[in-house]
C-alpha cells in the first residue's frame, strides 16, 4: 500500500479535467466505466501537465475512489426532500443547522456505534 499523499487543489482539478477529457474522447470509456490501462494514461497526462507532481497509478486510483465516495455522499444529501440544497453561486451544499445535525447523528450511528 502506498503511503498517504495529500492532493493539492490544482492536482484534483487537473485529475477531474483529465477524467472528463477521457470520457468525452470515447476511446477509454466503456459501458461499465473506463477501459483497462486508463490509469497509466491519466498518470502520463498528469505528468505532462503537472511536472514534478510525482503521482503514481496507485495514488491516482486511490484519489478516484475517494472522489467517487465524496460524490456519492453529496448526491445522497441532495436527494429531493432531504433539506439539503446546492448553492450554485458558492459551489457548496447548504441547509438549516437542524437538518445537518440530524444527518450527522444518522451518519455517526451508521459508522461508529457498535450494535
Amino acid at each position: 500500500m502506498p503511503p498517504h499523499r495529500t492532493w493539492t487543489q490544482p492536482e484534483d482539478d487537473m485529475l477531474v479535467d483529465i477524467l472528463t477529457e477521457l470520457t468525452f474522447e470515447g476511446k477509454w470509456k466503456s459501458d461499465t466505466g473506463f477501459k483497462s490501462g486508463y490509469l497509466k494514461v491519466i498518470e502520463q497526462k498528469l505528468l505532462d501537465k503537472l511536472p514534478g507532481a510525482e503521482l503514481s497509478v496507485s495514488n491516482i486510483e486511490n484519489r478516484i475512489k475517494t472522489l467517487k465516495k465524496h460524490a456519492m455522499a453529496i448526491n445522497e444529501m441532495l436527494t429531493v426532500g432531504s433539506g439539503f440544497e446546492w448553492d450554485y453561486v458558492n459551489h457548496k451544499i447548504v441547509c438549516e443547522k437542524n437538518v445537518f445535525d440530524g444527518w450527522a447523528k444518522v451518519i455517526f450511528k451508521l459508522h461508529f456505534v457498535v450494535p
